[in-house]
């Protein structure tokens, strides 16, 4: 067997070649409920959609971020105008959902969809089955999507922490690389918020929480897959700075 031996300079020139975000600016969309429109932090200016939307800016100003979420919604909220729901369901959300990312044109589509769907008792099928609605529409239109796991949540029973966990694992091994992982660390051993990321109203994160949220959305490299559909897009001399932790995917 050959063995390669690379000097410890030129691994760093490499690494950091692959991390440099594309300078050509890009659509997104985010779609999701309250976490994703910013409930938790202190201001808007501190949710990770809000500092996600900077970031991309910082690399250039003519990104497009659409922030379409709504508080209380649920999967069901982001299916197409067109689609009809099961009796006791909720509607498509005009203006919210995957018909709107999709007239808007967007590249890429962030979906953040933690608690809601587990508050409200939908089973596990339905919400698989949505996803892959929202997401399977998304490909027929060329548009990548991240699709975030579940997040922690104070109040829910032994029931409900098991769906989120058998959902966290769906999510995981389906959606692969353009899994997000909400949930590692974030959660005591009872699925509950832990304290120094809670808002306080045992369903939200706090600053620290979204801030953690917004480094594995940064993580993603969402420019870099977007840059990699078109390889003549120039890549930029050097990418913002940002502390980007290592995280471990374990419930």
């Amino acid at each position: 067997m050959k063995k390669y031996l690379i000097a410890p300079a030129l691994l760093f020139i490499f690494f950091e070649a692959s991390a440099q975000p594309c300078t050509k600016s890009f659509h997104i969309v985010i779609l999701g409920s309250s976490t994703a429109y910013g409930n938790g932090a202190s201001n808007i200016t501190k949710s990770w959609a809000y500092k996600y939307a900077e970031y991309l800016k910082s690399i250039n100003p003519g990104y497009i971020v659409d922030n379409l979420a709504v508080a209380g919604t649920t999967t069901y909220s982001a299916q197409a105008d067109n689609y009809v729901p099961p009796r006791n369901r909720p509607q498509p959300l005009a203006g919210h959902n995957i018909s709107t990312a999709i007239r808007l044109h967007a590249d890429a589509i962030i979906i953040n969809f933690p608690t809601n769907d587990a508050a409200d008792n939908f089973t596990l099928t339905e919400q698989e089955n949505n996803f892959k609605r929202i997401t399977n529409k998304a490909a027929n239109h060329n548009i990548l999507v991240w699709v975030a796991t579940p997040q922690p949540r104070d109040d829910f029973n032994e029931t409900q922490i098991k769906r989120q966990k058998k959902l966290y694992d769906w999510i995981m091994s389906f959606y692969g690389n353009k899994a997000i992982d909400f949930h590692t660390g974030l959660a005591s051993a009872a699925d509950s918020i832990l304290y120094k990321y809670s808002a306080g109203d045992g369903i939200h994160l706090d600053d620290r929480g979204h801030e953690r949220l917004y480094i594995r959305v940064v993580n993603e490299s969402i420019p870099d897959s977007l840059c990699n559909l078109n390889k003549s897009v120039p890549i930029a001399e050097q990418s913002p700075a940002i502390n980007k932790n290592n995280i471990s995917g374990t419930y």
